[in-house]
């Protein structure tokens, strides 16, 4: 089970992390991705913008299974697709905030993949002999630097398209065998009627911001539906077999 704990050098010094693998997101059927992200995820699955169970605030994610338990990229040991999103190549490191504060934000590690010893073939050293960070940890780091900064970038993203009244919550609809679809609630989606009326001054300010690409992408994103009801197909046919 996963449990989240401060990443702290005394505490942690002994340990090594389990090597990277992105096996743990079998059952995450959304992940938060960054707007950098949005080009290599349009053409693979719908990006949507949910609240945040920890912020409540709403974030970009990408959908990856049409029910919650279910992330219907993971099939057979390997991911289906070109593109990983960050937040699962990350794992087992998580970005957390204090409530109310999100300026600045501390690093979590998963304590269930902690292994205690070192020369491990499996771990990776979190510290070396002197108790400073080992060179996967100093990149990681830098990464988890790299996607906090993306993180206040989608941020004032989102923000921009509540002020202009573009989000507004959508169903979005998988065809599922049996000629039956499944109905997902509580995702909100750019609305391209909203979009399309919007004041001269207004889009150009998307325009100058640099979001319209970012824009595009998402509404592009949402006719991936049909790639989840591929991959629904692939999976149910693997377990009837």
């Amino acid at each position: 089970m996963k449990k989240l704990v401060i990443l702290d050098k005394k505490r942690h010094r002994k340990y090594q992390v389990l090597k990277a693998d992105i096996s743990h997101s079998h059952d995450l059927h959304i992940c938060t991705v960054s707007l950098a992200e949005f080009n290599p995820l349009a053409r693979a699955c719908p990006i949507i913008f949910t609240a945040s169970k920890e912020t409540g605030r709403l974030e970009s994610c990408a959908l990856l299974g049409v029910k919650p338990g279910q992330n219907l990229f993971w099939q057979n040991g390997e991911w289906q697709g070109d593109y990983i999103p960050s937040a699962i190549r990350n794992h087992p490191f998580y970005l957390r905030y204090k409530p109310g504060d999100f300026t600045s934000a501390y690093v979590c590690v998963d304590t269930s993949q902690l292994l205690l010893g070192e020369g491990r073939a499996e771990g990776v050293d979190l510290f070396d002999d002197k108790g400073e960070p080992s060179q996967y940890l100093l990149e990681t780091q830098h990464r988890l630097k790299v996607m906090h900064a993306r993180r206040l970038q989608d941020w004032e993203f989102v923000s921009c398209l509540q002020k202009l009244g573009l989000l507004q919550e959508k169903v979005i609809l998988v065809d599922l065998p049996g000629n039956t679809k499944h109905k997902l609630k509580g995702a909100f989606c750019i609305s391209e009627e909203r979009l399309g009326k919007l004041a001269q001054a207004e889009f150009l300010s998307l325009r100058n911001k640099g979001y319209l690409p970012y824009i595009y992408a998402h509404l592009f994103s949402l006719q991936q539906s049909s790639k989840l009801s591929a991959l629904h197909k692939s999976n149910q046919t693997q377990i009837l077999h």
